[in-house]
């Protein structure tokens, strides 16, 4: 039988567009189970937590898992906790978003856009050019650095401005060989998967 996370090595076996594609993964990660949720972000935040990326940055641009994402939201609490200077974004119209720093977690959120939690108006913006990394969610990556997101354009309009690292958080089912890609799509520079970090090769 197949385990949960093994179904990249087939799926393009055939052509898929980017459509087809998110409505797949989507489904996809709709059915994980929690344990396997926990257990692969679990592993993710410890290969994160040792990368020289991690140590060496100070400002990240992190974000608040939805959807049965991989669940980063340890690994924020320990930026707070570690002196790094963490920032979550923040959507500002129908097609912006912004990096947004904050200091805490519990009290420093609310429900924004799509009913993910962001930091309020009073928080403060920080320059595009002062974020060292940022972590970046999706639906699914490839190894060439090719991202996958939800159809809406936040973070391709967001990464084309900056000149930060930037790694793509996934499980590993969400990582393939090749991904449907047009010419708006910003490549990352790294892959973390349960299975391990992955440097992207252009």
């Amino acid at each position: 039988m197949r385990k949960q996370g093994d179904f990249s090595c087939f799926l393009f076996l055939f052509e898929m567009d980017k459509n087809q594609l998110r409505k797949l993964m989507l489904q996809k990660r709709k059915g994980l189970a929690p344990e396997y949720v926990n257990t692969a972000s679990a592993a993710i935040l410890e290969t994160l937590i040792k990368l020289s990326e991690i140590e060496k940055n100070s400002v990240i641009l992190s974000y608040m898992p939805h959807g049965n994402e991989v669940d980063i939201l340890p690994l924020n609490r320990w930026f707070l906790g570690n002196g790094k200077r963490l920032c979550i974004p923040r959507v500002l119209n129908d097609q912006e978003m912004e990096a947004v720093r904050v200091d805490c977690l519990e009290t420093g959120l609310s429900p924004g856009s799509f009913g993910i939690p962001e930091p309020g108006r009073e928080c403060r913006a920080v320059p595009v050019h002062e974020v060292d990394l940022i972590l970046v969610p999706g639906l699914a990556f490839d190894r060439h650095g090719n991202r996958l997101g939800h159809g809406k354009g936040y973070y391709d309009r967001f990464l084309k401005s900056h000149g930060a690292y930037t790694i793509g958080i996934a499980y590993k089912f969400q990582l393939f060989d090749h991904i449907p890609t047009d010419i708006h799509d910003v490549r990352l520079d790294a892959i973390v998967t349960e299975a391990g970090f992955y440097p992207v090769t252009r």
